[in-house]
């Protein structure tokens, strides 16, 4: 394994590692913005994924996005970091596919600290398929999706695809609460009621100044898009999408060029609501999951249940 001459010292030594559509790209956005935090330019770079999925399949299950998938490259990610006290990336799958994630996070960076952030299991399915209906990938109802589900998984789908098992937490988080010294759990409610003291208790937990307040923004918000086709200039890769984008970035800088971009796509979307008994379905089916986890990670979450 190369090193390609970078020192050990740039390399992450915190992940945010899921779950997905539970906020992970606002607290990346949030974390970046400290001026003790580097965070890698690329979110999702799923290198210690990449190294059991080698090659993208050619089927719907897998993204548009190419993960980092040689150790000199990851190493990249974070030139740059040195004199940074907390340097970290975020990649959503690392939490669904814990037990080989851990065994490469493991041998490649050590023991960093675990960010892990959670949101209630039926609204996390039901927005991770609304985000794919959101960027014209996914065309199936959500209860088709679900009976689909089986199916996809024995297919060998990627894990976004499975908007039910991807919402099973109390495995994953206790795999990583075994295996990392330092694991901070946070709620997607949390983020929602008061999302600066969440973030401050971010800040503390990474040993930076919990004092600095960074420019917030909802962001990556799923629904159904009011105007497609100009929706569409956010999701599909054409000339002028590539020129508005590059155009923000210079003009803004990426950071405020992606929060401008979150704000005006969230006005753009209208939200859509799960089935009641789709929702109790669900409920029973996560009830037990649910009161697991609570007791592993001493939260309350009764409302995830009423």
């Amino acid at each position: 394994m190369s090193t390609g001459g970078k020192k050990r010292d740039t390399l992450p030594n915190f992940l945010i590692v899921g779950a997905a559509k539970a906020g992970t790209t606002s607290l990346y956005l949030y974390l970046k913005q400290h001026p003790d935090i580097f965070m890698s330019s690329l979110k999702e770079p799923r290198f210690f994924t990449a190294q059991f999925f080698r090659k993208p399949k050619d089927r719907r299950g897998d993204f548009p996005m190419t993960p980092v998938q040689d150790y000199d490259s990851y190493l990249r990610l974070f030139e740059g970091a040195s004199g940074k006290k907390a340097i970290g990336e975020a990649s959503t799958d690392y939490l669904y596919y814990y037990n080989p994630a851990i065994t490469y996070i493991k041998k490649f960076i050590g023991e960093p600290r675990i960010i892990i952030i959670l949101r209630n299991p039926i609204d996390r399915a039901f927005s991770a398929y609304s985000f794919l209906v959101r960027d014209n990938i996914e065309y199936l109802s959500f209860e088709e999706a679900l009976d689909m589900e089986e199916q996809r998984k024995q297919e060998d789908w990627r894990y976004f695809w499975l908007y039910k098992d991807s919402s099973f937490y109390c495995t994953q988080v206790k795999a990583y609460m075994d295996n990392f010294p330092h694991v901070k759990i946070c709620l997607f409610d949390d983020l929602r009621k008061d999302t600066l003291a969440l973030v401050k208790e971010l800040y503390e937990f990474l040993e930076v100044d919990p004092s600095f307040v960074p420019k917030m923004t909802r962001c990556n918000v799923s629904g159904v898009p009011r105007y497609r086709k100009l929706h569409n200039l956010f999701v599909e890769r054409t000339p002028l999408q590539n020129i508005i984008r590059t155009s923000g970035k210079f003009i803004l800088g990426e950071d405020r060029w992606i929060m401008l971009r979150e704000s005006v796509r969230a006005r753009l979307l209208q939200k859509t609501t799960i089935n009641p008994e789709t929702r109790e379905r669900l409920k029973e089916a996560y009830r037990e999951d649910i009161l697991n986890l609570q007791r592993l990670i001493k939260k309350d979450l009764t409302t995830w249940l009423t």
